[in-house]
């Protein structure tokens, strides 16, 4: 009876044994199998994440292409209210006034208006 008992243990041990050595065969496998299908990415995995390289790259430089027009634009700003102050400067020693456009139209209008009464009759030498 004892050694009925005593085989009966060593079954149970051996089929725990079994059980416990095909599980740690299956989670390998697992494993196994995951690091191939991480190794092995689809090469259109690939080919997007090239894509995704490519398209950070553009955005990057299309950015720095704003900042290099911006920055450009307000040199250019920052010029033409340096030259409008310098005009409005040399303006002020002259004494005068800087005269838009049509100011300047109206007044070589009315000259000419005042120049013909005062000039009617040519002067004799």
């Amino acid at each position: 009876m004892n050694n009925a008992h005593i085989q009966t243990k060593a079954v149970a041990s051996a089929q725990r044994c079994g059980h416990a050595f095909v599980r740690r065969v299956a989670v390998c496998c697992l494993f196994a199998c995951a690091s191939l299908s991480v190794a092995q990415a689809n090469p259109g995995d690939k080919e997007r994440d090239a894509q995704r390289i490519v398209d950070a790259q553009r955005v990057q430089q299309q950015q720095r292409q704003f900042e290099a027009r911006a920055e450009e634009q307000r040199r250019q700003l920052q010029a033409q209210q340096e030259q409008n102050a310098q005009n409005t400067a040399d303006a002020a020693r002259r004494g005068g006034r800087v005269m838009t456009p049509d100011e300047r139209r109206d007044l070589r209008r009315q000259i000419n208006e005042v120049g013909v009464d005062i000039y009617k009759n040519a002067p004799r030498r």
